[in-house]
């Protein structure tokens, strides 16, 4: 398998801690006590003589991934921590909450994704074409398939999932507060895929802190779908199956009126919005996000780039200031839906930071920050 001397490929200092998690009584062993369920570990880099750009970043993986997946490539290449911090980043890396370092919660079931829907879903697309831009997908390095040292060496790295979502969103959106709050300063925020209900809820939670989301092929559509896990409706409160803060306040999720939309184009879905025609059901706000400034990126060949555009359509409705980059419209071609693993990741991570520096949203440090 593909070897690296280092996780992260540029120097730096590494720190690491854990943040959130609450004691349990222990009701079930002979020793009695508690048991700390919800914490989550952390990894701190820092550029070596210091950060040069502040805020700092926060690095949030998805579904069955771990911080692992910012560090390094699995053919050993610089992952998107390293690519930060290069340009002068304080980069925090989290396993969220029972996953990976984070310690798993022995009240909740777990799922593994076999290698099927791996190589279905993110690193073989093109050969099953289960959706039309999987025939795009060209930058996954080597073949994508059990056997291929590359895909091993990835799969090794795969981790059990909760099955119960609502619970793992909730103590996702709890680690993330709690360090936003340890840090501080307002930070810039980058999610990806199931992630994203981290990052949403965290914004939710304490707003101050938060500077922007870079949400990469976020969690979605909005009101549509069901989970793989056990078949349930997804997404009841738009971005999340977590109850957020909404302007006027909705107290459970029938309170929305929905209207769907058709695009007009083949290969992307129907939208589902919040109907304004009806004035019995105002339209709700995201008041808490509204002086957030929110990007959500996808890639040409993803299973994402049928609906990430839904999920902007419901944000800007809802009142969230959400840009909306199209990898290929950047004339970056073939990328999956695990872009900051494949050929051209750092090309991505350059529209990324291209996008916080045109939007003033990192500022230069006189002195090390």
């Amino acid at each position: 398998m593909p070897t690296s001397t280092s996780l992260v490929e540029t120097p730096c200092h590494r720190h690491h801690f854990f943040v959130g998690g609450i004691y349990v009584e222990d009701k079930t062993s002979l020793f009695g006590g508690y048991m700390m369920r919800g914490q989550t570990y952390v990894e701190r880099l820092t550029p070596v003589g210091g950060a040069r750009l502040s805020p700092a970043l926060i690095l949030v993986h998805g579904g069955g991934q771990s911080g692992m997946n910012w560090l390094r490539t699995p053919d050993g290449r610089k992952g998107w921590a390293s690519y930060f911090l290069d340009q002068g980043y304080e980069v925090y890396v989290v396993d969220t909450a029972a996953r990976g370092r984070s310690a798993p919660d022995s009240a909740q079931e777990y799922i593994h994704y076999p290698t099927g829907m791996v190589e279905q879903f993110w690193t073989a697309t093109k050969a099953f074409a289960q959706w039309p831009q999987a025939s795009l997908h060209t930058q996954w390095p080597g073949t994508g398939r059990k056997g291929d040292p590359v895909f091993d060496e990835y799969y090794a790295s795969i981790l059990p999932s909760s099955v119960d979502l609502v619970a793992y969103q909730q103590a996702q959106g709890d680690g993330l507060a709690a360090l936003l709050k340890h840090i501080g300063g307002a930070s810039i925020v980058l999610v990806h895929s199931q992630g994203a209900p981290a990052g949403w809820l965290a914004a939710d939670t304490c707003p101050d802190l938060v500077k922007a989301i870079i949400a990469v092929e976020p969690n979605g559509p909005p009101f549509a779908g069901v989970h793989p896990h056990n078949n349930t409706p997804a997404r009841l409160w738009g971005l999340t199956d977590v109850p957020m803060t909404f302007s006027p306040p909705v107290a459970m999720p029938s309170m929305f009126r929905l209207v769907t939309s058709d695009t007009g184009r083949e290969a992307k879905s129907p939208v589902v919005l919040q109907d304004e025609r009806d004035s019995e059901a105002p339209v709700r706000q995201l008041t808490k996000l509204k002086d957030i400034r929110v990007l959500v990126e996808v890639g040409e060949a993803s299973y994402h780039a049928g609906f990430d555009h839904a999920t902007v359509a419901f944000l800007r409705q809802a009142g969230v200031r959400c840009d909306f980059i199209e990898l290929e419209k950047e004339g970056i071609h073939g990328n999956g839906h695990m872009q900051m693993l494949e050929l051209n990741n750092l090309e991505i991570a350059a529209v990324l930071h291209k996008w916080i520096v045109d939007n003033d949203l990192a500022t230069a440090c006189a002195q090390s920050c």
